[in-house]
């Protein structure tokens, strides 16, 4: 084969790669859009897995998951839950709560009050969204305060309400609830 026929070849070769690229992006983007909510669809992707920080009146950081921008510019936030159960807990509402008010006070771009959390079951691949509405701003705020009095004593925190959580806190062997002292597992 001549050099020309061998540059030919490499040329073919280069956009036969680019245009499996350019496929696999496209199928990506498609298989992304098709488990967003409804409204959702026209929006496009404004912030992924990034951090943002707030810092007047409480210092507060978190990770945003995605956060979608409408054409009005209004972002909604979307986090990803894999999880056993097809349900949302509150965590997730505060989370998300916590999300929106670094967003907003780190870039000033306005944030809905609504947002998504997607949950993705064990063994499925199936998103489910559900809608929830998201605390506000000073609720958030009464939160990390609450939270900054009790790491310095200044608060007894209270027990969850949830003893299954009492398995996994960080703090089990230190705390007197009765739900823990019960259960010695």
């Amino acid at each position: 084969m001549t050099v020309s026929g061998w540059s030919l070849l490499g040329l073919a070769a280069i956009v036969l790669l680019l245009i499996l690229r350019w496929i696999g992006r496209t199928c990506r983007v498609a298989t992304e859009r098709a488990w967003l909510p409804q409204d959702l669809r026209d929006a496009e992707l404004a912030y992924a897995e990034q951090r943002f920080r707030a810092k007047v009146p409480v210092a507060l950081g978190a990770r945003v998951d995605r956060a979608y921008r409408h054409l009005n510019g209004v972002m909604v936030l979307v986090e990803l839950k894999a999880r056993h159960a097809n349900r949302v807990y509150f965590s997730d509402v505060v989370e998300l709560s916590a999300q929106r008010y670094a967003l907003e006070s780190h870039t000033g771009e306005p944030v809905a009050r609504q947002a998504y959390v997607l949950v993705q079951q064990a063994g499925q691949l199936q998103k489910v969204p559900h809608r929830v509405t998201l605390l506000a701003h000073d609720e958030v705020v009464a939160l990390v305060k609450r939270r900054e009095a009790i790491l310095i004593g200044m608060v007894e925190p209270q027990y969850s309400r949830w003893p299954k959580l009492c398995r996994q806190c960080a703090f089990r062997q230190q705390c007197k609830s009765p739900s823990v002292n019960q259960r010695k597992n």
